[in-house]
């Protein structure tokens, strides 16, 4: 004796509703779950209280300031730099951004004695000259380079 066609197809489209069913749900969770995890956490209650800040001071003249005797209040400082040339050609001292301050014009083994202000900050300078780039460390304030 055999089934029923129509008895086999309504068993299929009921078993295939449960599945869809059930395959809706599991999403449904799946997804109020998910927003619910990307939530802020808020601080709660037992968290360590904020440390306040100290009170502000108004400072209304310099002497004021609490400052170590030894700070450097200079922005710029003074180099003299003593360059010899071996040909007749211009030089540029420049920093380390290759911005230029100063050129000169130097002659064939002649000294040339430039005063240069460079800011505080600087630890060195470039000296362009004839398609030659030098770096020379600003270690004292009278500095003698010559070229080779």
């Amino acid at each position: 004796m055999g089934q029923n066609p129509i008895n086999s197809k309504l068993k299929l489209l009921t078993l295939k509703l449960i599945i869809m069913k059930n395959l809706f749900v599991l999403i449904a969770i799946g997804l109020i779950l998910s927003f619910a995890s990307c939530r802020k956490e808020s601080i709660s209650s037992t968290a360590p209280a904020q440390q306040t800040p100290p009170p502000t001071v108004q400072i209304t003249k310099t002497e004021q300031l609490k400052v170590a005797s030894d700070f450097n209040w200079k922005t710029f400082k003074d180099v003299q730099l003593t360059l010899t040339g071996t040909a007749n050609s211009i030089v540029e001292v420049a920093s380390t951004n290759n911005i230029v301050y100063q050129r000169a014009y130097l002659s064939k083994d002649l000294a040339y004695t430039m005063k240069l202000s460079v800011p505080s900050y600087e630890t060195s300078v470039h000296l362009l000259y004839m398609g030659k780039d030098i770096s020379v460390n600003l270690s004292s304030n009278n500095i003698v380079y010559k070229f080779n």
